[in-house]
């Protein structure tokens, strides 16, 4: 589904570093990892029809998804962008998948800052300085984040656990 909807190949990047970030949430909280997996890498599919009008984002999702992934699954989708859908997150996977979506991007972009270009230089308090600073990556919203602490997990342990799951799909991301 992700090469038939998708072009742009750093989106792609983004939902492969959502979905591993998502399976090891579920693997730290004892959830279904394929499941919460497959979620983090659909998140996005309707992302280059709707970017132009990001009121849809997620919706669409939810439609080309229907009958595809369980229901709760598909609220999770339209409630990952709930500020523009309206759809409020009720629960742990739907609070997993908005800050899972906004730390990958910071994950991402201090990686690129490092001096080689490298996410295996990045540490969790190189993000953590990142996320402090907010002139840096401006567009990443920072309350997301810390959705993680809506999940169980404080900021430091989620940093460091979704740095660890994109070090390991680092051939996939290419960083």
């Amino acid at each position: 589904m992700v090469n038939e909807n998708i072009d742009n190949e750093n989106l792609k990047k983004h939902m492969y570093a959502v979905s591993a970030i998502m399976k090891e949430l579920a693997k730290k909280l004892d959830r279904d990892e394929e499941e919460w997996e497959i979620l983090g890498l659909v998140h996005d599919v309707d992302y280059e029809e709707t970017k132009d009008d990001t009121d849809r984002h997620g919706l669409v999702s939810a439609e080309m998804l229907e009958g595809k992934l369980p229901d709760k699954y598909i609220y999770s989708i339209k409630s990952h962008n709930f500020k523009r859908t309206g759809v409020e997150p009720e629960n742990i996977v739907d609070n997993a998948l908005i800050a899972a979506d906004a730390i990958s991007g910071l994950v991402v972009a201090t990686a690129l800052v490092m001096p080689n270009r490298k996410i295996e230089e990045a540490r969790p308090e190189s993000v953590q300085k990142k996320f402090d600073d907010s002139s840096f990556a401006k567009n990443i919203d920072r309350e997301k984040i810390m959705y993680c602490e809506k999940i169980g997990l404080s900021k430091d342990e989620f940093i460091e656990l979704s740095l660890s799951a994109l070090k390991k799909i680092n051939d996939r991301l290419g960083l």
